[in-house]
């Protein structure tokens, strides 16, 4: 090609656009450089302005990646690891800390990577015993994790549970101590009233009972003075003999009721069981009270349902006497008029007696109250019934003793009933004696030896004019020591009648003397103790019998003949066999 064959103004013209373009793509490139440039410094200043607020935050914190390798660690992280941070990045998480591994710390963190799902926790890092708050966040390059220590306020707020535990433990017991405070207070108002009350019945009690004992003595000592008067009938001397031994009677039940209450608050009234009928309880309570009822125009009557396969029972016979004794004796007291039933029945294992009259009633508030210690229905000085308010006591502590309850009612009608329950026990298998054709031979008729050991001379000279109904042989001794020798002396002797308290030696070890050489003669001990169960005690060291003062003439004189006729009875049995 040669020079003239070129076309100078198109090539001129091509290279002058291509020049602008250069120009144009060498401005584009300058505008882009300085702007990368731009931006490389402001990716820098916003990266150190970042490290700068992550070094300074007072969080932990630490960058992770996909293949849990540290990305960013900064320097309190640094700290609390315990490595620094340029020896920590691009080293796995999960070498450089083992430990962790297959803890919650573990397995949140795994979570929070798979799901990319924020995840915030506390747990207790137990390599390190310290307590951390965790916040995981994902991002397209893995995790980062924001955490700092917060032992201290766990510690902080394990000490203030353990403070609120402890104040509401102390609330509570203070709350505790108030229920007791307030319920002590109460008691101590109810012990108040109680103890006023109890000195308010006690001071009418002895009121009364310096009345009850009075009257009876008055009436002794009155009607004693008129006997002594010159130029007494026969009609008028009888009539003040049986004022005397009325108000006797009446003093021996007043001084028995203040035994029996004695005895029972000292825990010294033991139990007597045996073998007992109650058909017989029935009856003689019936026989006794019977007279008492005609007297003032009233009814009694018995109803006894109890059957044949029932009627034995193991129980204390005198305890039971006792009750169904004051339920009577009440019932007549507050009965004018009608009648008064006694009866008993069966229910389940129990037998329950009761004693229904046609009186005045119960206050329906004092059905309670009534079975207490020194309590009447009407303990006021112008009431209109005698007696000393023990009577029911005694009986509920009877029936207690027992194994039993009482209780009252009113009538649907009029009057009151009483109930008095006790367990239904069979008798045990007892010796049964054998009964033959022998009778009980009248005391006109027997001629007895006897031997009175007795120190007190009017209840000597008392029992020799009983005794002399079975003739003029009697022997007296004045001591234990001389009732053995004459009973050594007289091996004839049928009865000693032998006291319990004497000089030089007692009842009680005479008895056991006396038994060492002879162990037929009939020994009835009589004793004023009451405080103690002589009766048990009498048997036990020998005796046959018990008698208690004051003697009763009929009373002593039956025990003489039972014991007389058992011990007949038996030998004649003895014989024949």
């Amino acid at each position: 090609m040669t020079h003239k064959n070129l076309n100078t103004t198109k090539i001129a013209t091509d290279f002058y656009k291509l020049q602008q373009d250069y120009n144009s793509l060498k401005e584009k490139f300058d505008t882009l450089t300085d702007e990368n440039q731009n931006n490389e410094n402001q990716i820098d200043h916003i990266n150190e302005k970042l490290t700068i607020s992550l070094e300074n935050m007072s969080d932990a914190f630490v960058a992770i990646d996909k293949g849990w390798k540290y990305t960013f660690v900064n320097q309190k992280a640094g700290v609390m690891i315990g490595k620094k941070p340029e020896d920590l990045i691009g080293k796995n998480a999960w070498v450089i800390f083992p430990d962790p591994t297959q803890t919650s710390y573990y397995k949140v963190y795994y979570k929070a990577m798979k799901t990319k799902r924020e995840v915030v926790f506390e747990d207790y890092y137990v390599p390190w015993n310290r307590w951390f708050e965790n916040r995981i966040i994902p991002s397209k390059e893995g995790i980062v994790i924001f955490f700092k220590d917060i032992t201290e306020s766990k510690l902080a707020e394990k000490k203030s549970q353990n403070l609120n535990t402890k104040l509401e433990v102390r609330n509570r017991e203070l709350y505790e101590s108030i229920i007791q405070i307030q319920k002590i207070n109460r008691e101590l108002i109810y012990a108040k009233e109680k103890a006023e009350e109890g000195d308010r019945l006690k001071s009418s009690f002895l009121a009364n009972m310096s009345h009850e004992i009075r009257t009876p003595m008055n009436g002794i000592l009155g009607f004693t003075a008129l006997l002594k008067e010159p130029k007494l009938t026969g009609r008028e001397q009888r009539e003040y003999i049986r004022v005397i031994e009325k108000s006797g009677e009446r003093m021996l039940n007043i001084i028995n009721d203040i035994v029996s209450v004695s005895k029972i608050e000292s825990g010294q009234m033991n139990l007597s069981y045996k073998e007992t009928s109650v058909k017989d309880q029935i009856d003689s309570i019936y026989a006794v009270f019977k007279a008492k009822a005609k007297q003032k125009n009233i009814l009694l009557t018995i109803n006894n349902t109890l059957g044949t396969a029932d009627n034995l029972i193991h129980t204390d016979e005198e305890k039971v006497y006792t009750v169904l004794s004051h339920l009577l004796s009440n019932a007549l007291k507050f009965t004018d008029h009608g009648i008064i039933e006694v009866g008993c029945f069966k229910e389940n294992n129990s037998v329950v007696f009761y004693v229904k009259d046609s009186g005045i009633g119960i206050d329906s508030t004092k059905t309670e109250i009534i079975f207490e210690r020194f309590r009447q229905l009407d303990d006021s000085l112008n009431r209109n019934y005698d007696g000393a308010g023990l009577g029911l006591y005694i009986s509920k502590s009877y029936a207690d003793l027992l194994g039993g309850s009482i209780w009252a009612e009113n009538n649907a009608d009029n009057g009151a009933v009483f109930y008095f329950k006790i367990p239904l026990i069979e008798p045990y298998e007892t010796y049964k004696e054998v009964q033959n054709s022998l009778l009980a031979v009248p005391y006109e008729a027997q001629k007895l030896k006897i031997l009175v050991a007795e120190d007190d001379s009017i209840s000597l000279k008392f029992i020799s004019k009983i005794l002399k109904i079975f003739g003029e042989n009697l022997l007296i001794a004045r001591n234990g020591f001389e009732a053995v020798n004459l009973c050594k002396n007289n091996p004839d002797i049928d009865i000693i009648l032998m006291d319990i308290q004497m000089p030089v030696m007692n009842g009680y070890e005479a008895i056991k003397k006396i038994r060492e050489f002879n162990e037929e003669v009939i020994i009835i001990t009589q004793s004023a103790f009451v405080f103690t169960d002589e009766a048990e005690k009498a048997i036990k060291v020998g005796g046959n019998g018990y008698i208690s003062k004051p003697i009763d003439k009929n009373q002593l004189i039956d025990h003489i003949n039972k014991q007389i006729t058992t011990s007949r009875n038996k030998s004649q049995t003895k014989n024949l066999s």
